[in-house]
Formats: structure tokens, C-alpha cells, sequence
């Protein structure tokens, strides 16, 4: 679906969590290009099965559900192993959706860590095979993209505010679960 320049992007990602947490915070911002409009936050059960539809919900529920042209998120779990379905989130909200990560991912350890939790992995692999099945993993100025309902190449004008926007998110979470912000996306 074509987007036009200086649309508002949802960045989201979660905290840093300890091993007895039952929940992460999730942050999102919401910006057009360098500007910051506002914030959404929620919490995610660690190693859950509703981050998809916490999302929905909260881009739903928001002033901003108007607004927001794009969801962008750190990779495809939220608080561990708690997977987002990024079709099901563009599909449902009618907008693209995009997972950015540094490092190429590697389905084979996150296989893993899924079987290893015991956590509904069944569904968690299903999900991941669908979403590594139907979506090229594409890189693009430094990041790895998956990109649901736009294409890599019309993302690729997005990604500067994108990024920047999804590094505030990051820094936000881990400075209010932490005390103090750190690392990079």
C-alpha cells in the first residue's frame, strides 16, 4: 500500500525484565519524521501469547488510531517470547507493520529458545514458520527488515525516522524499568 512522506510512526519495544518478572512494559512513540507527538505504553506477560492483540488494542483504543500510518517494532517478540503476528496487525489495523533488527535473525535459535520454554510452542513455531514463510527478510541501512503490507524498497524512505523513533522507544523502556537508559536498538 503506497504511504506518503511525513506520516506518523508507532515505534514500539519492551523493557528489560529480571527472572522473576511476570510482565515487561512495552513503549510506544508516536513521531512524523524527527518530531515526537506522543507515547502508548502497556505491559506484556514475559514469554505470553497476547502481544498481538495488546497491540491492536492499544493502537485501537488511542487518540492517535487515526493517525498512526505505520507500526514499527524491535524484532518480532515482545517481553522474551511473547510473539507479535505482524500480518495480523497490519491486516487488522490497516497499515504496514515492520520488524527492524540489527543483527540478521537466526530462526533456528529462536526455534529453539521457543521449544526450550515449553510456552504454547506449537503455536509460537507455526507462527514463526508463517511469518518467516510469507515475509523476506531484507537488509537495509544497517537493519534487518520484515516488513508486512509495504514494500522493502518504500520502507526504505521511512527507516531514518523509523529507526530513530524505535531507539526512543527503547531508551524510554529500559530507562523506566532500569533507572537509567542504555544500549542501542
Amino acid at each position: 500500500m503506497p504511504v506518503k512522506q511525513g506520516i506518523r510512526i508507532l515505534a514500539i519495544d519492551d523493557s528489560s525484565f529480571g527472572k522473576g518478572d511476570k510482565e515487561a512494559l512495552a513503549v510506544g512513540v508516536v513521531g512524523r519524521g524527527e518530531l515526537v507527538e506522543g507515547m502508548l505504553s502497556f505491559k506484556v506477560r514475559i514469554d505470553g501469547n497476547e502481544a498481538t492483540e495488546k497491540i491492536i488494542e492499544k493502537i485501537k483504543r488511542s487518540h492517535f488510531s487515526d493517525q498512526i500510518k505505520m507500526v514499527v517494532l524491535h524484532g518480532i517478540t515482545l517481553a522474551g517470547l511473547n510473539m507479535v503476528d505482524i500480518i495480523k496487525v497490519s491486516k487488522e489495523l490497516k497499515i504496514p507493520v515492520v520488524s527492524i533488527i540489527r543483527r540478521r535473525p537466526h530462526s533456528s535459535e529462536l526455534e529453539k529458545a521457543i521449544e526450550a520454554s515449553g510456552a504454547n510452542a506449537k503455536k509460537k513455531l507455526a507462527l514463526l514458520k508463517r511469518l518467516n514463510t510469507a515475509l523476506e527478510i531484507n537488509k537495509a541501512g544497517g537493519f534487518y527488515v520484515q516488513c508486512a503490507g509495504i514494500g522493502a524498497e518504500e520502507f526504505a524512505k521511512f527507516q531514518p525516522s523509523a529507526v530513530s523513533l524505535l531507539r526512543l522507544a527503547h531508551l524510554i523502556a529500559n530507562g523506566i524499568s532500569r533507572g537509567e537508559s542504555k544500549g542501542r536498538i
